[in-house]
C-alpha cells in the first residue's frame, strides 16, 4: 500500500504538472490531482500492470471482476494498461513503408509529457536495420537487446529522427559496448514506468514527470557502478553534436542536437540538466559530448533530469520545480494516478480482461500527442527561433503534431475530452502560424517537417472547434487557412504548405506539385470543407460559400467510365490517367479503390454517382472482406488513416447494420494484446483513437463538423466524463454479443438517425441502446439519413456565385482575400469592363438577353453541379449563359428543367477567358473584350480578356424552373457570370 503523506506530499509538489497541459485528466474541477483519500478508497496500489514474453497473449492483472462503469470516484484502470502492446510488427500485406509496426514505445512518462523516457532496442532505423521491420521509434519488441534508454520519442511515428536524444546506459565497464542482452521475463511496462533487469543483473527503473525523468539504477552487490550518457547520437543517427560537462559533485548539464525527422535538415537544440544521488568519482570523464560517470560501489544510483529546448537554465527550473525531492516511488506513484485520472474520463463495464485491455491501452496510447514543448516557466523557442511566453490564458505550447494522422479521429477525441487543452494545441498551431506565415501541417519540436500531403493544419483547427475547443484564436486562424487555401506557394519557413494548390485552383484537380495528386486532391477537398464549415461559425459567409463550392472538386476526379468507378489522376488537358482498383501510382500510401470512399462530407453525392446506396452495400461488403489489407489489395486497410472513416459510411448508405458488424470485426481482428497488437503505425494515437471511437459506438465521421455517425456500443455500460463538466451515458445491455441496435433513445426521447449531434451533448446525454443478435430497420428509413454536405441549391444565378474574379485596377491578392479568377492570381478588371460596356452593378444587353455583372466578392459561379433557380415567369425562346472557362476551352453536362418536371440537357461549353493568350480563335460568341487583365500584384496585365456566350434554345411556352451546371468538365473549369432568358 502506498504510504498516503508521502504520495499527498508528492502530488503537491507534482499537482500542477498536468495543469501544464489544460484539462484535468478525467475531472471537471480543474484540479489535477487525484486526491489520496481517493486512491485510498479506491484501493490504488501504485502502477498496475505486467508484461509476459509471449507475443500473443501479453497479459494484464484483473484485480476487479467487473468495473462500474457510473463510480465517480477513480477507478483502478491503470491495471488495464499494456504499453507492450504494438511494439512488434503486424500481419498487414504490403504495409506503408516504415509502417508495419505499430511504432509505440514502452515510456516511461506522462499524457502529452515531454518526457517520453523508453528502452531502444537498436539505433539504425529500418529499412536498413532489417531486424527491426517498419519500427523506427526505438523499441522492437523482438530485438532481445537494449541500446540505451533515451530521454525523448514519439509514439507510432513511422520516420527516422523522432526524437530519441539523450541516450543513458548503465554499466558496469564502460571500455565494453553498452548494448545488454535482456528477458521480457524481467521486464515492466506500466503507466508512467518502466523497469527491466538486465542479463548483466543491472535493473533499470525509470518513471517521469512532464519534462523531467527520474532514474534508478541499482547494480549487482560490489560492482562497479558507472553510468554513461551520450549526446552525440540519438535512437536513429548515430552522429550528432552534442557537449556535456560536470557542474558539481552530484551535477552534470549540457545539450544535443535534435531534430532531423523524416529527414529534415534543421537542427534543433535540446537541453539537459541533471542530478545524482551520489557524488561522481574522480575517475570519471566528459569528452567529445560523452559522459562515463563512476560512482565507486555504490549499489544503487539516482538520477533526476530536466530537459528544455530553450536553455540548460530552463531545463534546471523544469527540474526544481517538477521533482526537487528524491523519492522514485512517490513520482512513480503519482504518475501512475494521474493517468488513473486520464482513464477515468471514460469509464467502462465489463468482465472481459481482454476487452479492458485493449480499451484502455488504446487510451493510454492516444494520450500522448501532441505534447508539451514549453517550460515551466511557460518558454518556448518559436518557429522564427526567438524564445517566447505561451500567452495569457493558455497552459502550455506544444508540439508533435502528425497532422494527415490526427486530424481525422484523434483531435475531434481530444477535443470532447480536453476542450481546454486541446485548445492550447489549437493556439500552438496559430502560435506556429504566426512565426512561420502559415500553419504547419506536421509538426516536430518547433519545425514544420513537411510531411504527408494537404493541408492538415486546418483541418485540426476546424475539428478542435467543431468538437468543443474553441478558446484558441480563431480569427488568427481564419487568416490563415484563407490564405493557405486561396495562395499558392504559402509556406512555413520555406516549407511549402499547399503545394498542390496551384494546380488544384487552377484545373479543380491537382495534376503537380503534390504527392499523390488523385488522392490529395480529395486532402484538399475535406480542407476546403472544413474551413468552409469554420468560416461559417465565425460570420464569414463569403469563404463560406466559396469553399463549401470547391470542396466539390471531388466530382472532377470521380472516373465513371470505369468499371466500377474511381476516384482517377486527370493530366492538365483533362484526359484521364488509367487507373484500376488496385492503382497506388497516383495515390498517398493506398490505392484506388481505398481513396475512392474518401468523401467523407458528401457520402450521399458520392453515392450517387457510383450507382445508388444497393450498389454501393454491395461494394462496400466486398471491401471489408479484407481488414487490414496494405496499400496494393483493393481492400480496407486499418493500418492507415485514408480509410478510417469508411466502416461508417454504411450509415448514409441506408444499412447501418453493417457499420455495426464490420466496426466490430476490426476491432477483433486487427487489434489485440499481443505485441503485434496494433494493425500498423499507431502516428502519435490515430489508429488508438479509432479503436476508442469505436468501442464507444460514435465516429467524428465528417470533417469540421461537430457531430458522430452512430455504431454500436462494445460495452454494456460506458460512462464518459465529458471536457464541458456533463456526463455522457451509453447504456447498450447485452453488448458487445449483442452488436445490432434495434432501438435508440436519446435523453427519452426516440432517435431513428444514425447520426448526433454534437449539440445533443452540451447538457450531458443518456443513449440508451436496444440491442439483438441481428440486423434491424433501425437507422435504414432515407429520412433519417446522416447529413451530407453536398453543392446547396441556389435561389438564383447570383446566390450560386463562389469565386471571385473581377477586381479594381491596383488592387492585390497576397491574402487570399483579393480576386482570382483563374487560381493563378489573375483577374477581370472591373475598369476594364467598364470601359468595354459592362459596368459591374450596371446592366447591358448582349443577344437579347439582360445582365448585370456582380460589384460584389463573388461574382460568378464555378460549375460544380449546381442546381440554380430561375425568376418565376422565366420563359422565351433561349436561354443565354455569360462565362468563360480558365485553362479551356472546357465544356460539361448540364440540365434545364421546366416548371412541369420535364428536362433538356445541353452541353455548357465556353473558351478560354485569354483564348489561351491569344493563341486560339474563338468559337462561341464574344460578349465582352477588354484589353488587359489585373495581376495578384496589383499590376495590369496586357492580355486581351473576354466573356462569350452560349445560347441554349428552350422548348417555346415552356417556364423554365432551373438550371443544372456540370459538375465535371472536359479540361480546367466553367464559370457562369449569369444567366437570362433573351425573350
Amino acid at each position: 500500500m502506498i504510504d498516503l503523506r508521502r504520495l499527498t506530499a508528492a502530488l503537491i509538489i507534482i499537482g500542477s504538472l498536468t495543469g501544464c497541459g489544460g484539462d484535468s485528466p478525467g475531472s471537471q474541477s480543474g484540479s489535477a490531482v487525484v486526491a489520496a483519500d481517493q486512491l485510498h478508497a479506491t484501493g490504488q496500489t501504485g502502477a498496475g500492470g505486467s508484461s509476459s514474453s509471449s507475443n500473443s497473449a501479453l497479459s494484464v492483472a484483473n484485480d476487479d471482476a467487473q468495473t462500474p462503469a457510473d463510480d465517480r470516484f477513480a477507478m483502478r484502470l491503470t491495471q488495464y494498461v499494456n504499453p507492450l502492446i504494438g511494439t512488434l510488427a503486424s500481419n498487414s500485406p504490403n504495409p506503408v513503408p516504415a509502417g508495419q509496426a505499430g511504432s509505440v514505445v514502452p515510456a516511461a512518462g506522462l499524457p502529452n509529457g515531454m518526457v517520453q523516457w523508453a528502452p531502444d532496442t537498436n539505433t539504425t532505423p529500418a529499412p536498413s536495420n532489417s531486424a527491426e521491420p517498419g519500427s523506427p521509434a526505438g523499441y522492437y519488441y523482438d530485438i532481445g537487446s537494449i541500446q540505451s534508454f533515451s530521454l525523448t520519442h514519439m509514439s507510432g511515428a513511422g520516420c527516422s529522427g523522432n526524437d530519441g536524444e539523450f541516450p543513458v546506459m548503465p554499466t558496469l565497464d564502460a571500455t565494453r559496448p553498452l548494448a545488454q542482452t535482456f528477458s521480457h521475463a524481467n521486464e515492466k511496462s506500466v503507466a508512467g514506468a518502466y523497469s527491466v533487469l538486465l542479463d548483466n543483473q543491472v535493473k533499470v527503473e525509470l518513471t517521469a514527470t512532464l519534462r523531467t525523468g527520474f532514474g534508478r539504477f541499482t547494480y549487482p552487490d560490489r560492482q562497479p557502478s558507472t553510468l554513461v550518457l551520450d549526446t552525440t547520437y540519438t535512437n536513429t543517427e548515430t552522429s550528432v553534436a552534442g557537449s556535456v560537462a560536470q557542474v558539481d559533485a552530484r551535477t552534470i548539464s549540457g545539450s544535443t542536437t535534435g531534430g532531423h525527422f523524416c529527414g529534415n535538415a534543421t537542427n534543433v537544440p535540446v537541453y539537459f540538466y541533471a542530478e545524482f544521488n551520489q557524488p561522481l568519482a574522480s575517475t570519471s570523464s566528459f569528452t567529445n559530448g560523452r559522459a562515463v560517470m563512476n560512482f565507486g560501489k555504490a549499489g544503487t544510483v539516482m538520477m533526476k533530469i530536466g530537459i528544455s529546448y530553450v536553455s540548460v537554465a530552463n531545463a534546471k527550473v523544469n527540474l526544481e520545480r517538477e521533482n526537487p525531492s528524491w523519492d522514485f516511488d512517490g513520482v512513480k506513484a503519482v504518475a501512475d494516478a494521474i493517468w488513473n485520472q486520464r482513464l477515468n474520463t471514460i469509464q467502462v463495464s465489463s468482465r472481459d480482461t481482454t476487452a479492458l485491455t485493449k480499451f484502455y491501452t488504446a487510451f493510454y496510447h492516444a494520450s500522448w500527442a501532441p505534447s508539451v514543448f514549453s517550460d515551466v516557466n511557460g518558454q518556448y523557442i518559436g518557429f522564427d527561433q526567438k524564445v517566447h511566453t505561451v500567452s495569457a490564458g493558455h497552459a502550455a505550447q506544444y508540439t508533435s503534431f502528425s497532422g494527415w494522422d490526427i486530424y481525422r479521429s484523434l483531435i475531434p477525441l481530444k477535443a470532447t475530452l480536453f476542450p481546454q487543452e486541446t485548445s492550447d494545441m489549437a493556439q500552438s498551431l496559430v502560435n506556429d502560424a504566426d512565426q512561420c506565415g502559415a500553419i504547419p501541417h506536421w509538426v516536430n519540436d518547433n519545425v514544420e517537417d513537411g510531411v504527408m500531403p494537404g493541408d492538415a493544419g486546418s483541418l485540426i483547427l476546424a475539428g478542435a472547434y467543431g468538437f468543443g475547443a474553441r478558446s484558441f484564436d480563431t480569427a488568427g486562424a481564419l487568416s490563415h487557412m484563407i490564405q493557405m487555401a486561396n495562395i499558392p506557394g504559402t509556406a512555413c519557413n520555406g516549407v511549402t504548405t499547399n503545394g498542390g494548390r496551384a494546380s488544384y485552383l487552377q484545373f479543380g484537380y491537382i495534376t503537380s506539385g503534390e504527392w499523390g495528386q488523385a488522392s490529395s486532391t480529395l486532402e484538399y477537398g475535406s480542407s476546403d470543407f472544413a474551413i468552409s464549415q469554420f468560416a461559417g461559425e465565425l460570420g464569414n459567409t463569403t469563404i463560406q460559400k466559396m469553399l463549401r463550392s470547391r470542396s466539390a472538386y471531388w466530382q472532377n476526379l470521380l472516373n465513371t467510365s470505369l468499371t466500377p468507378p474511381l476516384i482517377a489522376g486527370r493530366n492538365s488537358d483533362g484526359s484521364w490517367i488509367p487507373e484500376t482498383p488496385s492503382s497506388t501510382d497516383n495515390y498517398v500510401e493506398g490505392n484506388a479503390e481505398q481513396y475512392t470512399w474518401m468523401v467523407p462530407f458528401n457520402p450521399a453525392g458520392l453515392f450517387a454517382q457510383l450507382g445508388g446506396n444497393t450498389t454501393v452495400v454491395s461494394r462496400l461488403n466486398t471491401f471489408f472482406t479484407v481488414l487490414n489489407a496494405g496499400t496494393s489489395l483493393p481492400n480496407f486497410y486499418m493500418g492507415n488513416e485514408p480509410t478510417f472513416e469508411v466502416p461508417w459510411l454504411y450509415n448514409w448508405a441506408g444499412s447501418p447494420s453493417g457499420t455495426q458488424n464490420v466496426v466490430q470485426q476490426i476491432m477483433a481482428s486487427a487489434f489485440g494484446t499481443g505485441a503485434n497488437g496494433l494493425p500498423g503505425n499507431d502516428d502519435l494515437g490515430a489508429v488508438s483513437g479509432w479503436y476508442v471511437w469505436g468501442a464507444l459506438g460514435l465516429y467524428p465521421e465528417i470533417p469540421g463538423v461537430g457531430g458522430f455517425a452512430i455504431g454500436s456500443p462494445q460495452f454494456s455500460s460506458i460512462t464518459v466524463h465529458l471536457g464541458n463538466g456533463k456526463t455522457l451515458r451509453i447504456r447498450a445491455p447485452g453488448a458487445p454479443t449483442a452488436n445490432y441496435v434495434q432501438s435508440l433513445t436519446v435523453n427519452g426521447a426516440v432517435h431513428n438517425s444514425a447520426w448526433l449531434d454534437v449539440d445533443a451533448l452540451a447538457n450531458g446525454a443518456t443513449l440508451n441502446f436496444a440491442m439483438g443478435s441481428s440486423p434491424s430497420q433501425w437507422g435504414t428509413d432515407p429520412a433519417d439519413a446522416p447529413p451530407s454536405y453536398g453543392v446547396p441549391l441556389a435561389r438564383n444565378v447570383a446566390d450560386a456565385f463562389n469565386n471571385h474574379g473581377i477586381g479594381a485596377d491596383g488592387s492585390t491578392d497576397t491574402d487570399g482575400l483579393g480576386a482570382d479568377f483563374d487560381g493563378s492570381l489573375y483577374s477581370y478588371s472591373s475598369q476594364a469592363l467598364t470601359a468595354a460596356g459592362a459596368a459591374p452593378g450596371k446592366p447591358f444587353v448582349f443577344n437579347g438577353a439582360s445582365f448585370i455583372l456582380s460589384a460584389g466578392p463573388l461574382d460568378n459561379a464555378v460549375a460544380v453541379g449546381q442546381t440554380i433557380a430561375m425568376p418565376p415567369g422565366t420563359t422565351g425562346r433561349s436561354l443565354v449563359l455569360l462565362g468563360s472557362a480558365n485553362n479551356g476551352p472546357g465544356s460539361g453536362a448540364a440540365l434545364v428543367t421546366y416548371a412541369d418536371g420535364t428536362t433538356m440537357p445541353f452541353t455548357l461549353a465556353f473558351d478560354d477567358w485569354t483564348l489561351n493568350g491569344g493563341s486560339a480563335a474563338p468559337v462561341d460568341p464574344i460578349a465582352l473584350t477588354t484589353t488587359y487583365r489585373n495581376a495578384g500584384d496589383g499590376t495590369n496585365n496586357a492580355v486581351k480578356t473576354y466573356l462569350f456566350a452560349d445560347t441554349v434554345p428552350l422548348t417555346p411556352g415552356k417556364l423554365v424552373a432551373s438550371v443544372t451546371l456540370p459538375r465535371q468538365v472536359s479540361a480546367g473549369k466553367l464559370h457562369v457570370f449569369g444567366i437570362s432568358a433573351a425573350p
